[in-house]
């Protein structure tokens, strides 16, 4: 057999194990991956290859006694491109999933929003552009979010919302040291928890001398409107401020700060008082009995408190008092105001002045929402113009002294938010402001050892600032109280 007949024959041969090899391969040189050919018929196709081959195997060379099949071990290793692993489409989609749980739970705007009369979850939510869907998620957490059926005008929270317009989260702050968190869990579902961080309490005194009224005298000695309404029901059986007042009276009183990791962010109770009017002198101490129950007592162990609360609301005004003669604001003419107008706030909690049974609760007429209530000894009381009920309450419910009964509001013929409130006297209204009520007990017999031991030291503290603090001065005290 001629050399070149050999020749030949091995180029034939090397031509089919190229094409072979470029079906599983890929043409290297040419950048080309092959997913699946048929052998090239075409001449033009076979030249081209043929003259590929002869650039290749040009620079070989083939010694005599090669045998006439070479097999593919043989030729130097081709260097392909692999293309990229297809991914499992299963994969892809969970990988997708994945991808957008991580988006919606770290790619959020947090919104504070300060609570409008009027407003409710589902206001907010619409407000905020949330659907309703989203309200009633939260909503169906039931008693872990009571809280905010408690929201008041003022309030604030902080609402967590997606790119995609989902809600992923809620803090709404209740006290200084207590939030409720609404979150997503891993899962993706609503959660709510509760967290209350520990306080600190101690005892502060203060005094005041008053030239203008009660109310800016206090201020000015560094109380909280609050702590003012508290001094003003402890001595309310006692001392009229309404007109009894006058300058030249002064106060004292021992009270709870609230410290959180150090820092003051509230007041508690009014734990010692003395009030000095026309130059006779008033003092109170608050007392909790084993059982729980709190109130306010002289040294000596007699009740300062009464039967019924003064104020049945925390008021900014007295808006209108009780008159037979007054001009009506809505239909312009005389007609009698048998009680007394609270000017407050939308949504300030209305309590039950003193304890009894629930005798009327729903709408009538001019009063709006109104809840009516018997008490023993031939008296009752009256609430009107509220936004809403304490949903617990129906009629022939009991109620406690200070309970809340409802909520401050508008209804009725009202020109603004307030509390109308009356009280009756075996069927005739009477004044709340200057009416006499039946005395409560005295510190119990059994518990007068455990009274004067627990109020010793906050009396000792309101003797010391008598001797050491000038008026309207306050100091914080360095007794540590546990709470």
């Amino acid at each position: 057999m001629s050399h070149r007949y050999r020749f030949a024959k091995k180029k034939s041969r090397i031509a089919l194990w190229l094409k072979a090899a470029a079906l599983f391969t890929g043409v290297g040189a040419l950048g080309i991956v092959i997913a699946r050919v048929s052998l090239p018929t075409d001449p033009a196709l076979d030249r081209r290859i043929d003259q590929s081959i002869a650039e290749t195997i040009a620079p070989l060379e083939i010694p005599a006694g090669t045998q006439d099949a070479a097999t593919p071990s043989e030729w130097p290793t081709a260097q392909t491109h692999q293309p990229p692993a297809l991914s499992d489409p299963a994969n892809t989609s969970t990988t997708e999933e994945k991808t957008l749980s991580s988006h919606v739970i770290h790619d959020t705007t947090t919104t504070t929003v300060r609570v409008r009369s009027g407003d409710s979850l589902s206001v907010i939510f619409s407000r905020l552009g949330l659907s309703a869907q989203e309200a009633n998620q939260v909503i169906a957490l039931g008693d872990q979010i009571a809280p905010l059926e408690k929201m008041r005008p003022g309030d604030t929270l902080d609402i967590q919302i997606s790119t995609d317009q989902s809600l992923m989260g809620i803090n709404y702050q209740i006290s200084p040291n207590q939030s409720l968190m609404i979150h997503r869990d891993a899962d993706h579902q609503l959660t709510a928890d509760q967290i209350v961080l520990p306080m600190e309490t101690r005892l502060a005194t203060a005094e005041g001398h008053i030239d203008r009224s009660l109310y800016q005298s206090a201020i000015d000695a560094g109380l909280s409107a609050n702590m003012v309404l508290q001094l003003a029901d402890i001595f309310g059986w006692k001392i009229n401020f309404l007109k009894d007042v006058q300058n030249g009276d002064h106060f004292r009183i021992v009270f709870e700060e609230k410290f959180l990791k150090g820092k003051r962010v509230d007041t508690g109770q009014v734990m010692a008082a003395e009030f000095v009017n026309n130059g006779k002198v008033f003092q109170a101490v608050r007392y909790t009995t084993p059982d729980g129950k709190a109130g306010y007592y002289e040294p000596n162990g007699a009740s300062l408190g009464r039967g019924f609360l003064r104020y049945p609301v925390e008021f900014s005004r007295i808006s209108s008092k009780f008159s037979l003669a007054r001009l009506h604001p809505i239909y312009d003419k005389i007609k009698p105001h048998k009680g007394v107008d609270f000017a407050a706030p939308t949504g300030t909690p209305i309590h039950a002045s003193g304890a009894g049974r629930i005798e009327f609760v729903g709408w009538q007429h001019g009063y709006g929402k109104v809840i009516k209530i018997k008490h023993d000894g031939g008296y009752e009381t009256v609430y009107g113009h509220m936004s809403r009920f304490n949903d617990t309450l129906k009629k022939g419910s009991t109620v406690a002294m200070g309970q809340t009964i409802g909520f401050v509001g508008m209804t009725g013929d009202a020109t603004g938010p307030h509390l109308h409130y009356e009280f009756h006297v075996n069927g005739v209204y009477t004044d709340p402001l200057v009416a006499k009520m039946p005395e409560a007990n005295p510190i119990p017999s059994k518990y007068r050892k455990d009274f004067l031991a627990q109020t010793q030291s906050v009396l000792d503290l309101m003797a010391q600032s008598a001797q050491s603090t000038p008026l309207n001065a306050a100091n914080t005290s360095t007794t540590i109280v546990a709470d």
